[in-house]
């Protein structure tokens, strides 16, 4: 089955509030780790800006997570060496990737395919989507995100997938549930944060819960 892609502006911001995260906090965390890709020069090693782009993308999911005071139960975690933040009352896991050009595309054939391949951990997050959502259809009275028990039981996994090369920028919000080799084969849902054709947010501007549209610029420095 096609994943749902959810692409429109209000909708993206409700599916967000879903899973414990504004279009703001969505977009600090894209900027961040594009930022941290664009810092990498010709002098650093192979594979420096994939790096530094994961790893603050880890840092700043966490501090505008777990500083929430909307959201406030958003815990770090590392659960399986697997770094990520974890909300138990949501039962979602938010985890990064740095992602190929089917980021933001809004396509049946198309979506977000990692960078770099992923370890036996990640393999069993997905599996645990697979699980979740199978356990949900068979299950009317199961609510959307059930609550985890302390065994991270019915914790769904989202990536904040990141497409970065030069001036374009894409990325969006998904959960997969297909993986082999290493790698996404399909998804359950996507969310559009930064897409082609005007898709998702506007990523100069953020809503507010009450509607007010707030400008704010993340630098990017490039060298």
């Amino acid at each position: 089955m096609p994943a749902t892609v959810v692409s429109k502006p209000v909708d993206v911001a409700n599916e967000l509030e879903k899973i414990g995260l504004t279009s703001e906090m969505a977009l600090e965390i894209v900027h961040a780790m594009a930022g941290a890709k664009a810092d990498a020069t010709e002098n650093d090693p192979p594979g420096a800006g994939g790096w530094s782009a994961w790893r603050m993308g880890i840092r700043r999911s966490r501090e505008v997570t777990i500083h929430s005071k909307r959201f406030p139960d958003w815990q770090r975690d590392e659960t399986g060496q697997v770094s990520s933040v974890v909300n138990r009352k949501l039962g979602v896991r938010l985890l990064v990737a740095n992602t190929d050009d089917g980021t933001g595309v809004e396509a049946d054939d198309r979506f977000p395919q990692n960078r770099s391949k992923k370890g036996g951990a990640t393999d069993r997050l997905v599996q645990m989507n697979q699980g979740v959502f199978e356990f949900m259809e068979q299950a009317s009275n199961v609510v959307a995100f059930p609550k985890a028990d302390d065994a991270l039981q019915g914790v769904v996994s989202w990536y904040v997938c990141v497409y970065s090369d030069g001036d374009d920028l894409r990325a969006e919000i998904s959960c997969p549930v297909g993986i082999e080799g290493g790698f996404f084969t399909g998804f359950h849902k996507r969310i559009i944060i930064i897409g082609g054709d005007g898709l998702g947010i506007d990523p100069t501007k953020n809503q507010k819960p009450d509607g007010e549209i707030v400008e704010f610029d993340i630098p990017v420095t490039r060298k």
